[in-house]
């Protein structure tokens, strides 16, 4: 008899599962089955795992930093620039000694610059201090009055003529005692080389060129004091002697 009535519950309960879920009801009745329920038309979630992704390959970005040596020394650029030409200066004059019996004033005389301007048959005339100024050649065999303390002050005889591309000349006309002079002051590079005289009186017209190194103001005041004793006069004839032969 148990045997039967087991059999029959085990058959009402494969009834039950096959009609449909079980509810909490047949769950209390029947502790021993285990059920297993899902959603119908929809399979069971199955948990996927998945790896990730790989990461892309990428080119490592090296990043350059400026690094500021401060010990170093700073390098200076040193711009090449041409030496600047010095004047070789000519060798200075032979001044003679003065004579102990030398008279105040000496006469330098000499024909003028300008014979075109001048009346024929005469000659320009200046007076000098021997203590201060000397008679002499300059390099070029030329006669000019040199400064006796001055080195490189001259006074010679000076006609026009060309100057360099690079000179330049400031003009004035300036009493000297009786005489007008033109007097040109002539610039090289920004330099005062010399100043040119050119007057005479009615019947004469001549040039003088003052040049200098050093001391200008001085060396020009002391020509000055020359030039304003300018004046012309008569070339006496020189007498050419004859020969008369014996009878």
């Amino acid at each position: 008899m148990k045997y039967r009535f087991f059999l029959f519950l085990i058959s009402f309960s494969l009834v039950l599962v096959a009609c449909g879920p079980t509810g909490p009801l047949v769950r209390d009745m029947l502790p021993f089955m285990v059920t297993i329920t899902s959603t119908p038309g929809r399979p069971a979630a199955q948990a996927i795992l998945a790896s990730p992704p790989a990461p892309a390959s990428e080119t490592p970005v090296v990043e350059a930093s400026a690094t500021l040596d401060l010990s170093a020394t700073p390098t200076s650029t040193v711009t090449a620039t041409a030496p600047t030409p010095t004047e070789t200066l000519l060798p200075m004059l032979d001044i003679p000694t003065e004579k102990p019996s030398a008279p105040p004033f000496i006469a330098w005389t000499g024909e003028p610059t300008y014979a075109g301007d001048s009346e024929p048959g005469r000659l320009f005339r200046v007076d000098y201090d021997p203590d201060v100024w000397a008679q002499t050649t300059d390099n070029f065999g030329q006669v000019v009055l040199a400064h006796r303390h001055i080195d490189y002050c001259t006074i010679t005889a000076w006609s026009g003529r060309g100057l360099p591309a690079d000179a330049k000349t400031d003009h004035e006309s300036r009493m000297l005692g009786n005489v007008l002079y033109d007097i040109n002051t002539v610039t090289i590079a920004d330099v005062p080389k010399f100043v040119t005289y050119v007057g005479g009186d009615k019947r004469l017209m001549t040039g003088f060129q003052v040049s200098f190194q050093e001391q200008k103001e001085q060396c020009l005041q002391d020509a000055e004091t020359i030039l304003a004793t300018l004046r012309s006069f008569a070339a006496e004839p020189t007498i050419t002697p004859t020969f008369t032969p014996e009878p």
